[in-house]
């Protein structure tokens, strides 16, 4: 059916441009993309310079941009429910309540969320590489260091909004970070300790989740590279690069997936 005769061609459009991979599509999604590393530039410059003027007419610019995109999506795909499948819908929500709600400014850390949703949309990895990136090796090695990244921020931030002043050289975020990695890597140098018994589980967390997101980006760093082709008997989809029979039932493999232009 052709815009023209279609019912809601304005829908229509947004769905074209924000789900296709034609070149309009793309050259649309990459604006949204450089956008996107745009306002995660300003989350993170805001966790370390506060107070300045214009840095709230830049906050009001972004929640708008935010407002529209998350709004634009969900009139592109025309269905509520089918919107809030996507994790990434909650994840934008999210960032930009804080944006919005007074009341939950104190958790603005959760903004570097909107990292870990770009990392995990897919109109990103339709952009990058003109796509030959897109499920492969890269994405996933990709992903494994922006979860750690994320984790980081987010632990720093919730150890500043939390802790801080618990420790007379926890008065910072950039004490909060230093603070947060020493403990994610266990490296524990012992110059500012947080006491408290909420504090120490709070160190448990962070400890054993440092662990599993540092083991699981030397794992892709590291691992061979794998294949993506799915299997039709169990939905197995990474496979050696040598491998003709499924490594999880021993069905026969199809032909490798590529990755979509």
């Amino acid at each position: 059916m052709s815009e023209a005769a279609s019912p809601w061609p304005l829908r229509s459009k947004l769905r074209d441009l924000y789900f296709g991979t034609d070149a309009a599509a793309l050259r649309f999604q990459g604006v949204l993309f450089a956008l996107d590393v745009l306002v995660i530039g300003f989350f993170i410059a805001d966790s370390f310079i506060h107070e300045k003027w214009w840095f709230l007419w830049v906050d009001y610019a972004i929640a708008t941009f935010l407002a529209f995109d998350i709004a634009a999506k969900l009139y592109a795909l025309g269905s509520v429910r089918r919107w809030l499948r996507y994790p990434t819908t909650w994840v934008d929500l999210l960032v930009l309540a804080t944006m919005l709600i007074p009341a939950i400014g104190s958790l603005g850390f959760l903004r570097i969320l909107r990292l870990w949703s770009l990392a995990h949309r897919e109109r990103t990895w339709n952009v990058l590489g003109g796509g030959r990136w897109d499920d492969t090796y890269v994405e996933d090695l990709t992903k494994a260091i922006v979860n750690l990244v994320v984790f980081i921020f987010l632990a720093s931030g919730f150890a500043y909004a939390f802790f801080a002043g618990a420790h007379p050289k926890l008065a910072t975020f950039i004490d909060a970070m230093y603070f947060a990695i020493t403990s994610l890597t266990t490296t524990g140098y012992g110059d500012i300790t947080i006491d408290s018994q909420f504090g120490r589980v709070f160190k448990i967390v962070l400890m054993l989740s440092g662990i599993t997101l540092f083991f699981g980006v030397a794992q892709k760093a590291f691992a061979p590279h794998l294949k993506r082709v799915r299997c039709a008997n169990c939905s197995a989809d990474r496979h050696e690069r040598d491998a003709h029979f499924c490594r999880v039932c021993g069905e026969a493999l199809g032909e490798e997936k590529k990755p979509e232009r």
